[in-house]
């Protein structure tokens, strides 16, 4: 931000905007209210600067919510790109007098005195914030929404507040309120007394998968389980309260961007929380690109993308598939196409393994 942004004129700058009737305010009031509230402006590229600065300081702080950067409401025709419009935030007016400034905060929200400006949303959700810290309402971890709840009246608020200027180094975070961790149960069933476990994107394969290997006298893994698509990413710190050993985590999932991404994701995610790493399921991917040919579908199935193009490829999520087939599939994905993980059925995954077993 600018340093010729005085906080007070910012702060006056937000309450002209909260003045605004409608919800959504459009470029021509954005400068209006952006001139009377700062007279000393300069001219040129560097206005166009300043305003953005503003806005941005505004939707840190929970005033406005800007476009999405990849949108249309952007103006981007001479230097720097300012938007079209705003949205306002409802409740987002500043607090007159700047009451918050006076308040007695408990010791860890000492920081809120010095803020620029709060809104009457925020300064509520502060004091609530501080009668739990001197009430001792933090000490016992709870989920988020639990939290959510207790502090704003809305399970989902709390995870919209972190996105303000409230949170962040020196000011509030997770564990000064003490919110558990999101874990996600993951759909699993015992195999063996293996500790190895395949996990697979979908329902239908995991279901398939859980009989064949039921059905084998010495199944490759001890355990089956079920990812849920993206949800894989929170639910695989699941697999640390199962209580039993897991020594060996396989995955397979759709052969596309998406299904890759949530395979690296919960990689990363396992890594995080001390669990092994997450390998791709030994010859089922292979298996998927043979199935799709026998599909009489070489090159797979066209991927209908979202039509903001929110879902770019990106070959370093090729890194999850095995060598040998990376460059066959990458040719099937940067055609737009993509494999479902529907192609394996009882007799791929039983040829895989079966194949695995007189290997040994």
């Amino acid at each position: 931000m600018p340093d010729e942004l005085d906080p007070a004129r910012l702060t006056d700058f937000a309450h002209r905007l909260g003045e605004h009737p409608r919800r959504r305010i459009d470029q021509r009031v954005l400068w209006s209210a952006f001139a009377a509230s700062f007279p000393g402006r300069p001219q040129g590229p560097e206005e166009r600067r300043w305003l953005l600065a503003a806005l941005e300081h505004l939707a840190a702080g929970g005033f406005v919510r800007l476009p999405s950067p990849r949108g249309y409401r952007w103006d981007r025709t001479v230097g720097v790109a300012i938007p079209t419009s705003v949205d306002l935030i409802r409740n987002s007016a500043p607090v007159p007098n700047g009451l918050w400034r006076t308040f007695p905060w408990h010791p860890r929200l000492q920081w809120i005195a010095d803020l620029p400006y709060v809104s009457g949303d925020q300064e509520q959700f502060l004091r609530k914030v501080h009668e739990g810290l001197v009430q001792g309402w933090f000490c016992t971890p709870t989920p988020l929404k639990y939290r959510s709840l207790q502090l704003t009246g809305d399970e989902k608020k709390l995870r919209r507040m972190m996105k303000t200027k409230l949170f962040g180094p020196g000011h509030l975070d997770l564990e000064l309120l003490g919110c558990a961790a999101d874990v996600v149960p993951l759909a699993w069933e015992s195999i063996s007394e293996s500790s190895s476990v395949i996990i697979f994107e979908n329902a239908g394969p995991f279901v398939i998968a859980r009989t064949v290997l039921t059905e084998m006298s010495e199944p490759p893994y001890g355990m089956v389980a079920y990812g849920g698509g993206a949800g894989f990413e929170l639910s695989v710190r699941h697999l640390l309260t199962i209580r039993r050993p897991v020594e060996r985590i396989d995955y397979v999932g759709d052969l596309d961007w998406d299904g890759l991404r949530i395979a690296l994701g919960a990689r990363n995610a396992a890594k995080k929380v001390g669990l092994p790493d997450i390998h791709p399921a030994e010859g089922l991917h292979q298996a998927m690109l043979e199935a799709s040919r026998r599909f009489g579908r070489p090159l797979g199935w066209p991927f209908l993308s979202l039509p903001d193009g929110r879902r770019k490829p990106e070959a370093s999520l090729l890194a999850f598939l095995p060598d040998k087939i990376r460059s066959n599939v990458a040719t099937i994905l940067q055609a737009g196409n993509r494999i479902p993980e529907e192609v394996l059925g009882p007799e791929e995954l039983r040829s895989v393994w079966l194949q695995q077993e007189f290997a040994k």
